[in-house]
């Protein structure tokens, strides 16, 4: 007589996160879903709200919600620190979370995560950020997944009559001090003549203010640097800035890549960046400051930028304790941006080599080879 084959053990994941809150947060909750739905993981999501947007997830996201979570292994709980809770029902607690300084050590949540079994963060940097910041328990790095299916798809493209054959740099940010438009824009209007066919564009949005209040803080930005730099007497006289303040759509923000040539995120911190990590599978060069998860995922396939870590500052539209002045982040080297930004403009042969490095570096992070890594932990 044969042996009775053993069923294979399928774990069941509570996972709790903002993938309805149509977020950079909220996507990469989203793909994370994904990704361990797609390795096999019995997986079942429920969301917490950051905000009061009811974005629609995935069809997908939706059949696994409508499902029970009774008899869940294990709760990963995709959220700030401070809202997390430990839970003796699950035979291990997870917690992710994201962080873009190099500590937070004025906020209380080591205390939060070291009541969870493991902590899982976005990138290399924020093991020894966490470390520094008092966490003890064992750290685990899960980089976002993506759904890389869709840097193969064809998206309308913008129409630009302003930069029309132009090459075009370009950013897509939230308008708050950490992104540092500023660089970007100094070092655009500094390193190239109005007579150049270069132009830049800035993608921007803020939750809870209007398009055109947006759209008139960039500009402000925009003024204010270039009353600064002092090239000309008339703000007139420099390259138009191109500005969209609208919150569009995924689609639509897909066309803003396909319709620009170089992607630059000059950003103090980063845990991840989608926008920068899609420009990269879409063939952009990211230019990104040598930082969080850009330093993680843009290898051969952009370029990064060192800088010097300076005391936080100007982040006061976010919680009190954190951001602060004893954390550090990494402040750009704008003579370098300068520098790199006008080697891309002018070695455009050397892109599409770079274009192919993107589309197989970006393929690293894709939902299955994610998924399976998440697998690989939660099976430890």
């Amino acid at each position: 007589m044969g042996t009775k084959k053993e069923r294979p053990f399928i774990m069941k994941v509570l996972y709790v996160g903002c993938y309805r809150d149509g977020t950079g947060w909220g996507q990469a909750a989203i793909d994370y879903i994904l990704a361990m739905d797609l390795a096999g993981i019995d997986v079942v999501p429920r969301p917490i709200k950051l905000n009061s947007r009811n974005h629609q997830p995935p069809k997908r996201i939706l059949e696994l919600e409508a499902k029970s979570s009774s008899g869940a292994d294990i709760c990963i709980q995709h959220t700030l620190p401070h809202l997390m809770d430990y839970s003796n029902k699950f035979k291990k607690n997870i917690a992710l979370y994201a962080t873009e300084t190099d500590s937070f050590v004025d906020s209380g949540w080591s205390r939060k995560i070291n009541m969870m079994d493991e902590a899982w963060v976005i990138n290399n940097q924020m093991v020894e950020s966490s470390k520094k910041s008092g966490v003890n328990i064992p750290i685990k790095v899960v980089p976002h997944a993506s759904d890389v299916k869709k840097f193969y798809k064809k998206y309308d493209k913008l129409t630009l009559p302003q930069a029309e054959e132009n090459f075009v740099f370009y950013t897509i940010a939230d308008l708050n001090k950490r992104k540092n438009l500023e660089s970007f824009i100094r070092a655009f209007h500094t390193e190239f003549e109005p007579s150049e066919p270069v132009s830049i564009l800035i993608k921007s949005s803020k939750y809870g203010m209007a398009a055109e209040d947006t759209a008139k803080n960039i500009k402000d930005i925009c003024n204010k640097v270039k009353s600064g730099i002092k090239k000309f007497i008339s703000l007139d006289a420099y390259k138009e800035d191109l500005i969209i303040a609208d919150f569009i759509n995924d689609e639509a923000i897909c066309g803003i890549h396909e319709s620009c040539d170089c992607f630059v995120m000059p950003s103090y911190g980063e845990a991840w960046c989608i926008p920068a990590f899609d420009a990269m599978g879409f063939g952009n060069t990211p230019i990104c400051t040598n930082v969080g998860g850009m330093a993680d995922f843009v290898g051969h396939a952009g370029f990064l930028i060192e800088g010097r870590l300076e005391p936080v500052r100007d982040m006061t539209e976010t919680f009190a304790d954190l951001f602060t002045g004893n954390e550090n982040w990494l402040s750009i080297d704008e003579l370098e941006l300068m520098k790199v930004m006008r080697h891309v403009y002018e070695n455009k042969d050397e892109l599409s080599r770079m274009r192919q490095e993107g589309l197989e570096q970006a393929q690293k992070y894709c939902h299955k080879n994610i998924g399976d890594l998440m697998k690989g932990l939660l099976d430890a």
